[in-house]
């Protein structure tokens, strides 16, 4: 009896139904097969135009990076100079000038300032006053020899103003004097005759 109810459950038992490929059904991606059953091919993409495409926006981006650090070089380097006073004293230092001088007649003879002075200026000299030479608050006509008197400190601009006209350094003393406003003074004595200068401007 037992063996015939173990026959009676294993005939009563369905066998799956098994699958059956469906025909036409090839699919077209990887891997898959065709109508003809063949392996289908993907589409190849433009590697290349992608690869152009993104060498050109790195190399605009490190064009701009580049860029940037430059201007920050020269940012930098601007800020490095050393930036002047506004409120420091313009000298000759700082600013180029011609020397300032005054020409003094101290021998007496009329126009003979006015003669020094076209012949300084012509020299690229600024003849900033022509007078006579006054002495102890009066003036004095009696000084011999021809000089060029420092007003500033600095002898070698005095001996500049002399060697202009044609004088030794012998000729240059220093009396430096915060009350004047120019380099140097020229007192003309009664030598004037003797100093270079005077025998050019006769010949010019």
């Amino acid at each position: 009896m037992a063996a015939s109810r173990r026959r009676t459950t294993r005939s009563t038992k369905k066998s799956a139904p098994r699958r059956t490929p469906k025909k036409g059904g090839g699919n077209t991606k990887s891997g898959g097969r065709n109508k003809s059953g063949l392996l289908a091919q993907r589409p190849r993409r433009g590697r290349k135009s992608i690869s152009i495409k993104d060498q050109g926006m790195r190399a605009g981006i490190a064009l701009f990076i580049l860029l940037d650090l430059l201007l920050v070089f020269f940012f930098i380097k601007q800020c490095a100079k050393p930036v002047s006073d506004p409120l420091q004293p313009l000298t000759q230092d700082t600013v180029k000038r011609p020397l300032q001088i005054e020409i003094l007649n101290g021998c007496g003879v009329a126009g003979i300032a006015n003669y020094y002075t076209e012949f300084l200026r012509s020299r690229g000299f600024d003849v900033v006053k022509t007078d006579n030479y006054i002495e102890g608050g009066r003036v004095c006509f009696s000084i011999d020899k021809t000089v060029v008197v420092d007003r500033r400190g600095n002898i070698k601009k005095a001996q500049k103003i002399a060697k202009s006209l044609g004088m030794k350094h012998s000729s240059v003393i220093s009396e430096p004097n915060e009350a004047y406003l120019i380099d140097a003074s020229v007192i003309i004595g009664a030598d004037y005759e003797s100093v270079p200068a005077w025998q050019w401007m006769e010949k010019e």
